[in-house]
């Protein structure tokens, strides 16, 4: 089965992989400015994609703390791949 892309599509995914090379050298060099809260994950990504997503198991967020109570932050560059993966599923 062969793959056919128009030549923006193209452009647009290479575009949209250099974005997350970056994101993951930010994460190999500064792991703490990857994480960003589950407010502004909700914010970027929309609350019921990310709620989603947490639901099916394809992001797990880091709890900042040993309480119930403790703010949740998730990986920027999960979250980005996510969003890149469904855009290109979905279109």
């Amino acid at each position: 089965m062969a793959i056919q892309l128009e030549l923006y599509q193209l452009k647009n995914l290479l575009r949209d992989m250099a974005k997350l090379g970056v994101a993951e050298y930010i994460k190999s060099q500064s792991p703490s400015k990857d994480l960003i809260s589950q407010r502004e994950a909700y914010r970027l990504f929309q609350e019921a994609r990310v709620k989603d997503w947490r639901k099916r198991g394809l992001i797990t967020p880091v709890r900042m703390g040993a309480t119930k109570n403790s703010k949740l932050q998730y990986s920027r560059l999960e979250l980005e791949s996510l969003n890149y993966s469904e855009n290109y599923i979905n279109h």
